[in-house]
């Protein structure tokens, strides 16, 4: 599935997050103080010390998110965006017949995103991109779409507070090139911040000394995150979710149907700021439950999933904050 902004429905509503775009429901927010360059890269390790897998799954990303402007009422910024993700084979059998699938299935974004604050301490945002997610990518018009959202967040009343949106998206999961609306609502409680609406459900809570927790669940997927700061420059954690990604095969018969790869993964991880502007993530769990599917909607194959091995996993990420 990010801090600046990007990719499809209802996720973004309120989190916050920095992870790098990937997975369906990732979050779109504004990118307003240091220019920020990010790497990411997961990739399987052995099935057993006696068995190697030669042809390990990978997921490989970087971004980079510009501030372009920031004052107390307008905030913009732009993002760059690649992502990758290797098989490790090219012999899936989909549908009736076995489909070549390029050695990389790739997410590639272009685009900006607007805040204005009122005075009234409501904000709207406004957020579009030009992108594909395919085997090849920008190989074709039908492999490339718009990423557009309007969201207005209201004052605060007491304890809480609104959101209003639309989203438009051409590789969404569902309702593909349509507008799609979506609300919801935010309480302040104590320790907690609680936000629930159509279609998501997040909670933000403090926990047994500084151990902070977060839950997250759309219908492109659930997070559950835990962590705590052990020092004053090292975070350790967990993680788990389950997560899936959309791409355009490029070979496709029919214009509406997507390749989607889903998992469900969990890791622990130890995050260090090694300069003022440099931090490295270190990172080893495991991912199984992998499916690979063609189909015109989420979740509803069109024919036989296709599964890969499960596997540990490694994962080394630096972000730079220049």
């Amino acid at each position: 599935m990010l801090k600046i902004f990007f990719i499809t429905i209802a996720g973004f509503l309120i989190q916050q997050s920095t992870a790098v775009a990937g997975p369906l429901g990732t979050v779109p927010t504004i990118q307003e103080q240091n220019l920020e360059i990010m790497f990411d890269l997961r990739s399987d390790l052995w099935t057993s010390p006696y068995t190697y897998k030669n042809s390990p799954v990978r997921i490989s990303g970087g971004s980079i998110r510009i501030p372009l402007f920031h004052s107390e009422t307008w905030s913009a910024s732009a993002l760059l965006y690649d992502e990758a993700l290797n098989l490790g084979r090219a012999d899936f059998e989909l549908g009736d017949q076995s489909v070549f699938i390029a050695n990389s299935l790739s997410n590639q974004i272009g685009g900006f995103g607007v805040r204005k604050n009122f005075a009234d301490g409501s904000e709207m945002s406004v957020f579009a991109a030009y992108a594909t997610a395919s085997d090849s990518p920008w190989g074709a018009p039908r492999n490339n779409y718009f990423y557009g959202a309007l969201i207005y967040h209201t004052k605060k009343f007491n304890d809480h507070s609104y959101l209003l949106g639309i989203d438009q998206s051409g590789n969404r999961g569902l309702h593909n090139g349509k507008p799609f609306p979506y609300f919801g609502m935010m309480f302040e409680l104590e320790g907690k911040t609680v936000s629930f609406g159509f279609p998501y459900v997040k909670v933000d809570w403090i926990f047994k000394d500084d151990w902070h927790g977060q839950f997250f669940t759309t219908p492109f997927g659930t997070n559950l995150r835990v962590s705590t700061d052990v020092g004053d420059n090292t975070t350790v954690g967990a993680f788990t979710a389950f997560t899936v990604r959309s791409y355009l095969l490029n070979e496709r018969i029919e214009d509406n149907h997507r390749l989607y790869y889903q998992e469900i993964l969990a890791e622990a991880y130890l995050t260090r700021d090694v300069t003022s502007a440099t931090q490295v993530t270190f990172a080893i769990g495991g991912s199984g439950d992998r499916r690979i599917y063609q189909t015109d909607h989420l979740y509803h194959p069109d024919a036989k999933t296709q599964t890969i091995k499960g596997d540990f996993y490694g994962r080394l990420a630096l972000e730079f904050r220049l």
